[in-house]
C-alpha cells in the first residue's frame, strides 16, 4: 500500500471543510470542482479505512452500447433491464456477493438503485455496478454515471459497434483515466463476419490511442464482443461470447493485481485531491473578495434608506399620523417600501457594472412582502409597549392605563414635541425614559424592515466562508 498515502482523518476533515462552502458566485465550473474534490473524498476515506475492502468495477457507456446484456451475461442471469427501450438502465443495479464497501455509502444515501446478491456472484472481490447512461442525471441534474465512477476502482467502458465512432462516453474514460484507474474498453455488438469486425476493433483502438485513453492503437487492447442470441431468461448472451470480458474482470480480481491497482489509485488520487485543494483555496479566495465587493453596495445603499428613514421618524415627519394605530403603521410601511425600492435601484445600477449575470428582473424595486411585513413589525413594536413600559419602569400596566400609555407612547415617538396632558402626563412622569426606549425599539425594527429586503440580493451571494477554512482545506499536518 502507499507509504504516504493520507489517513483517513485527514481525509474526513477535508470532506467536512468542503460541504462547508460552495462556489456557485464563481460560476458553475468552480462549484463543480468542489463537487467533484467532496466526491473524491466520499472514495478516499472509506478505500483507506477499507483496503482489504471489494472493488468497484463500474460499467459505463453510451445508451444502446449493451452494458446491461454484458452483465447479465458475466452473472448469468438477468441483473439489469435490457431491451429496446433506451435508455433501459436509469438507476445503478450493483451485482455483489455480499455487503458493498464502505466506498459506496455516501453515494447510496443520495441515489437510487439495487443490491442483487445472487448464489453466483462476481469474481470474489469484485462489485460490478451497472450505470446508467452519462446523460442520466439526479435531481441535482449531475451525471449518476459520472457519480458512481467517482467511487470506483476500475471501470469497463462499453463502446457499440456500430456507434463508437461519435465518441460517446469516451470523456467517462478520460475521467476514470485521470483517477489513475484501470480501464477496459470493450467493442459490443460487433458484426459476425471476422473481417469487419477486425477493421472496427482496429478502428476503435486508434480512436482511443488518438484521445490518449490507451498508449498505442493497438487491437489487442480492445475486448471485442459479437452480436450473438440474448437469451429471453437471463437477457444475457452465452458464458463463451464473454470469454475476453470476464478474464479481464478475473485480472483485476487477482490476489496479486489488487494491491498494485490499489496502490496506483491512492496515489493518483492523492495527488489529484492535492490539486484540487490548492485551485480550490485559491478559488475560495476569490469568491469571498468578490462576495465582499457585491455585498458592499447592499449594505450601503439599505443602511443609507434605514438612516433616512429613521431620521424622518425623528423629524417628525409621520406625527400627524400619529393619532391612529393604523394609519401610522400603514404609513411607515409606506416609506419604508419607498426606501427599499430605492435601495433597489441603486444596487441594480451598481450591480450593471460588477455582476450583470446576478441581476433579475425582480429585485428591481421592494420585494413584495416589504409592505405587510412592515405593517405586522410595527403592530408588533406598539403591541410589546406594555411589557417594555414594565421592563423600564417595572410598572405593569393593564386596560385603560395601558392603552393610554401606548396613544402617548407612540405619539411621543413620532412628535419630539408632543406634550401629554392630564392624567397622560402624570403617567408618563411615573415611566421615566419609556419614550426614548420605544423609539430605539421602533428603530431597529424600521432597520430590520429594510435589513430583511435587502437579502433578496445578499442570500444568493452565499455566506461568508467559516474562520480556519483555508487552513482545513489542505492534505498538510498529516503524519
Amino acid at each position: 500500500m502507499l507509504d504516504r498515502a493520507p489517513s483517513p482523518e485527514t481525509i474526513d476533515r477535508i470532506g467536512r471543510a468542503l460541504g462547508r462552502f460552495d462556489l456557485t458566485l464563481l460560476g458553475p465550473e468552480p462549484e463543480r470542482l468542489r463537487l467533484e474534490t467532496l466526491g473524491l473524498t466520499e472514495y478516499l476515506a472509506p478505500r483507506l479505512r477499507e483496503a482489504d475492502g471489494a472493488l468497484v468495477v463500474a460499467v459505463v457507456g453510451a445508451s444502446g452500447s449493451g452494458k446491461s446484456t454484458l452483465v447479465n451475461s458475466m452473472a448469468r442471469r438477468r441483473i439489469s433491464a435490457e431491451g429496446a427501450r433506451r435508455p433501459t438502465t436509469f438507476e445503478p443495479v450493483a451485482w455483489a456477493g455480499g455487503a458493498l464497501p464502505g466506498t459506496l455509502d455516501a453515494l447510496r444515501h443520495r441515489l437510487p438503485g439495487r443490491l442483487v446478491d445472487t448464489l453466483g456472484p462476481p469474481p470474489q472481490g469484485i462489485v460490478l455496478i451497472d450505470t446508467p447512461p452519462p446523460d442520466v442525471t439526479d435531481a441535482g441534474g449531475v451525471s449518476i454515471a459520472r457519480q458512481i465512477l467517482d467511487v470506483a476502482d476500475a471501470c469497463v467502458l462499453v463502446a457499440g459497434g456500430t456507434r463508437y465512432a461519435d465518441g460517446a462516453g469516451f470523456d467517462l474514460a478520460a475521467r476514470a483515466g485521470d483517477r489513475g484507474m484501470p480501464v477496459v474498453f470493450v467493442l459490443n455488438r460487433l458484426p459476425g463476419t471476422p473481417e469487419i469486425s477486425r477493421v472496427l476493433v482496429g478502428d476503435f483502438a486508434a480512436k482511443l490511442a488518438a484521445r490518449g485513453h490507451i498508449d498505442r492503437a493497438a487491437p489487442e487492447l480492445v475486448v471485442p464482443v459479437a452480436e450473438g442470441p440474448v437469451s429471453a431468461e437471463m437477457g444475457g448472451l452465452p458464458g463463451d461470447w464473454i470469454t475476453g470480458l470476464r478474464k479481464e474482470i478475473e485480472a483485476i480480481a487477482d490476489p496479486q493485481t489488487r494491491p498494485v491497482i490499489l496502490e496506483q489509485l491512492l496515489a493518483r488520487s492523492t495527488q489529484v485531491l492535492g490539486e484540487a485543494l490548492t485551485s480550490l483555496r485559491a478559488l475560495l479566495i476569490a469568491a469571498e473578495g468578490r462576495r465582499a465587493v457585491l455585498v458592499d453596495p447592499v449594505r450601503i445603499a439599505y443602511g443609507r434608506a434605514a438612516e433616512e428613514l429613521i431620521e424622518a421618524v425623528r423629524s417628525g415627519a409621520y406625527a400627524e399620523t400619529a393619532t391612529d394605530q393604523e394609519t401610522f403603521s400603514s404609513t411607515l410601511a409606506a416609506a419604508a417600501a419607498r426606501r427599499a425600492s430605492r435601495a433597489s435601484r441603486e444596487i441594480v445600477e451598481r450591480w450593471a457594472d460588477l455582476a450583470p449575470d446576478l441581476i433579475e428582473p425582480a429585485q428591481l424595486g421592494h420585494g413584495p412582502e416589504v409592505p405587510a411585513a412592515a405593517r405586522e413589525r410595527i403592530a408588533w413594536w406598539e403591541e410589546d409597549l406594555p411589557s417594555l413600559a414594565f421592563e423600564v419602569g417595572a410598572k405593569r400596566l393593564r386596560g385603560r392605563p395601558a392603552r393610554r400609555m401606548v396613544e402617548t407612547v407612540r405619539r411621543s415617538v413620532a412628535d419630539r414635541r408632543h406634550l401629554p396632558a392630564g392624567r397622560d402626563a402624570r403617567l408618563m412622569r411615573k415611566l421615566p425614559g419609556v419614550v426614548d426606549a420605544a423609539r430605539s425599539r421602533l428603530e431597529e425594527e424600521l432597520v430590520g424592515i429594510l435589513d430583511g429586503d435587502s437579502h433578496r440580493f445578499t442570500a444568493p451571494l452565499g455566506s461568508s466562508a467559516p474562520e480556519g477554512l483555508l487552513a482545513e482545506l489542505t492534505l498538510e499536518g498529516d503524519g
